[in-house]
């Protein structure tokens, strides 16, 4: 025979019930450090030199000719007015969701923004998201368990 005692069980479970909510917060710390790195990461391709594309002479604002190199497929995006980059950012979404993409803050994406990113019929596709989720892969598990250690002390 077995006797069940319900004495200091309340405390067990306020107990749990504090570990999940501090792992759900760490998780969230998590996918924030991992939006800034991935953002961080895609700026940092964006605007790397050199180039491997083709080279186009254009005129700027003032109407001085300038070299530009654009970028070969694969590689990300080459920066030319900086637009399609301003517009790159995330968005934490909950304490499970990160949105990572063109247009996600505050700053809308230029309507080429797509076709940059995914090509198209005559242009491949120069897929500095795709990059930078690669590029930041180890990073996203190493910030999630160390917050998932850290809210559970």
């Amino acid at each position: 025979m077995a006797i069940i005692s319900a004495a200091g069980n309340d405390r067990i479970f306020l107990k749990v019930k504090n570990i999940e909510k501090a792992t759900k917060k760490a998780l969230r710390s998590a996918l924030y450090k991992t939006g800034i790195d991935y953002k961080k990461s895609a700026n940092t391709e964006i605007l790397r030199k050199p180039r491997q594309g083709r080279v186009y002479i254009r005129k700027d604002r003032a109407g001085r000719k300038r070299r530009h190199t654009a970028s070969r497929a694969g590689e990300s995006h080459a920066n030319m007015t900086g637009s399609l980059r301003r517009s790159l950012g995330f968005s934490v979404k909950g304490k499970e969701q990160l949105e990572f993409g063109y247009g996600v803050e505050n700053v809308s994406a230029p309507d080429y923004a797509k076709f940059v990113e995914f090509g198209t019929g005559k242009m491949k596709a120069r897929p500095t998201l795709r990059n930078a989720i690669k590029a930041g892969r180890r990073n996203t598990i190493n910030n999630i368990e160390q917050a998932i250690k850290k809210g559970n002390q």
